[in-house]
């Protein structure tokens, strides 16, 4: 179990907002995710907080790029939607940033979703993003746990970049209809852009998603205007299909 000075550690390492947004309770045990983790490529736990619905689940990986994308597979993989989600970075010295990734699930199948995530189904997510992560999971066994889900119509949904404090549109909003796997089709639309998530907030209300991404290219600088609109047309597309197939067909 880490130290109570192992804590102090961990907890100052990531940004303040993360240490606004958690308690001292689930802190601990996001830094207990951490140390058990030790050189392994991912560890996942379930940890204790007020906020609702769906069931709490820390992820912590080497930060790398298409984590996220790669996380929101080993979700769908074993049946388990996100409800909300955010994003840090943890920065040590002479260390790798390693990402903890914190969200709210619940289980996909709705017949299932009054049960509670149990610690065996964290464990069995745990091992489909280790494999996920080294290549040991065959990509097949995605696309068969992937079902067609209703799509969101085009109109219904929102994508735009917003000015940050430091005068760059580094954070792109999307707000459209939830369904299943929404996350891992945008995560996997922006990792395909060649760009950095940073930071992100994932936040379910009824049947409408409310999402943002901080982004940066792969070399650290702002997303220029053409790249933005880049963006924004993949997104758009790994929202509704119908608008890739349209494009495709018009080239």
């Amino acid at each position: 179990m880490p130290t109570e000075e192992w804590i102090r550690d961990f907890a100052s390492s990531l940004p303040a907002s993360y240490r606004k947004n958690f308690g001292a309770e689930a802190i601990a045990e996001h830094a207990r995710v951490a140390f058990e983790r030790a050189s392994t490529p991912a560890h996942a736990g379930l940890f204790t907080t007020a906020r609702v619905p769906g069931d709490p689940l820390c992820v912590v990986a080497d930060d790398r790029p298409g984590l996220l994308a790669t996380i929101s597979a080993a979700l769908v993989i074993c049946g388990l939607d996100v409800l909300e989600a955010e994003a840090y970075t943890r920065r040590v010295a002479g260390q790798h940033d390693e990402a903890v990734d914190v969200f709210w699930v619940r289980h996909e199948a709705a017949a299932k979703r009054a049960e509670r995530v149990t610690v065996e189904e964290v464990d069995q997510f745990r091992q489909a993003l280790v494999g996920l992560l080294e290549g040991k999971l065959e990509h097949r066994r995605l696309r068969d746990s992937q079902r067609a889900p209703a799509t969101p119509s085009s109109s219904e949904t929102v994508v735009r970049f917003i000015e940050n404090a430091d005068g760059n549109f580094s954070t792109l909003e999307v707000e459209t209809g939830d369904r299943s796997g929404l996350l891992l089709a945008l995560s996997q639309a922006l990792y395909k852009q060649r760009v950095q998530i940073v930071g992100s907030q994932v936040k379910t209300m009824a049947d409408r998603v409310y999402d943002r991404f901080h982004i940066v290219e792969l070399d650290g600088s702002a997303i220029g205007a053409p790249r933005r609109l880049e963006i924004q047309v993949a997104i758009l597309s790994a929202v509704d299909p119908v608008i890739e197939r349209q494009r495709v067909s018009a080239l």
